[in-house]
């Protein structure tokens, strides 16, 4: 009788590596994975030189691990595991509160904040000193997030910043956010939500008589949006909806850039179906933007230093300025700035989140 279900066992066992390995050689390989937002490994070659260096086997591993069928069924059974059976606290640095999602950022990184605060002196005293500007930090989620998980000393952060930071004035925003302003399985900031955020700016930068008021923006919704924390877990939560406001000046700009192709709009909704849905506002990561606005209420213009976070902020202030200049300097070097852009005394506002400035060594 032992024999007989050992025989059986293995039986089963061997039909499920078979049935496997048959699926895994009948279907395509993918190419990308949407929900990781990734390429994902494809067939290495196999030749003398990668079998001999070990090359082959590295790659074939990667590859397996990629291709391997039902391959996002068993991330999400991974994860819910890991979670609510193992009880871990998170996965790869992701834990869930009911339906929101939250990257741990930990530890704050001094020598990365002192950069990035040497980073603003040195745009500063290179092109802006004679010029209007302001510097403001956008806390990243987990500022507002429930207690019990490791998160960043946002107080030791400003302090660093306003203790390096020379020449730009400093606005504060922090009270203006909540958690409801932040996507739940995102790490951005949600548009329809920074009304007090940009009062505040504006108010800061004396331009709060031409700044579009929240009645005379319509609201368009686009959905399902899977923010970046959702893909990372694979867990089956809710998507968010992306809302993002049109009013008569977001509706007459032109939005050029040294990485478009011709002329945009400020929100590219071809970009809502490609692997990140937040890329419709001015299309995702750029080096160097212009937004410029025929109709707006001044001829000032502003220039916004930024991260991802500013991509949906800066539309709302289309109607105060007729150009906005977008810059990146994660993608252009401070030095080649000079090269593009010509400084002559526009209002200047650097814009970054904390999770930027706590990676701020990406900045060039």
């Amino acid at each position: 009788m032992e024999k007989v279900k050992n025989y059986i066992v293995v039986s089963i066992f061997s039909l499920i590596v078979l049935g496997f390995g048959i699926f895994f050689w009948l279907i395509p390989d993918n190419e990308l994975s949407e929900s990781e937002r990734r390429a994902l490994e494809q067939a290495p070659a196999l030749n003398f030189d990668t079998f001999f260096s070990g090359e082959f086997s590295d790659s074939l591993e990667n590859y397996l691990l990629d291709q391997f069928p039902l391959r996002e069924g068993f991330r999400m059974l991974n994860s819910a595991m890991r979670l609510y059976l193992m009880r871990q606290q998170d996965v790869d640095g992701l834990w869930v509160d009911g339906n929101s999602i939250y990257k741990i950022e930990y530890p704050l990184d001094q020598q990365q904040i002192e950069y990035g605060a040497d980073i603003i002196n040195s745009v500063y005293e290179t092109y802006l000193s004679d010029m209007d500007v302001y510097y403001s930090i956008i806390p990243d989620k987990n500022y507002f997030a429930p207690e019990g998980h490791l998160s960043l000393d946002y107080g030791m952060l400003l302090e660093i910043m306003e203790e390096n930071i020379t020449g730009p004035e400093y606005i504060d925003i922090f009270g203006e956010l909540s958690l409801e302003d932040y996507y739940r399985t995102d790490t951005h900031w949600r548009q329809d939500s920074l009304f007090g955020v940009v009062s505040t700016i504006g108010q800061a930068m004396g331009i709060s008589e031409y700044l579009t008021s929240e009645e005379e923006y319509t609201a368009h919704q686009l959905y399902p949006f899977n923010g970046v924390y959702l893909g990372q877990t694979a867990l089956p939560i809710e998507p968010d909806t992306i809302t993002y406001l049109t009013s008569e000046f977001t509706e007459n700009t032109i939005v050029t850039g040294i990485e478009l192709d011709g002329q945009e709009p400020v929100y590219m909704l071809d970009r809502f179906d490609g692997l990140d849905g937040y890329d419709v506002f001015l299309g995702g990561a750029q080096a160097l933007l212009t937004i410029e606005c025929p109709n707006a209420k001044t001829d000032r213009e502003l220039i916004i230093f930024r991260d991802s976070f500013g991509s949906s902020i800066a539309p709302l202030f289309t109607g105060a300025y007729s150009k906005i200049t977008i810059v990146d300097l994660r993608y252009i070097p401070t030095a080649l700035l000079g090269d593009y852009i010509e400084f002559a005394g526009q209002d200047v506002l650097f814009l970054y989140s904390t999770l930027l400035l706590n990676s701020s060594m990406l900045m060039r």
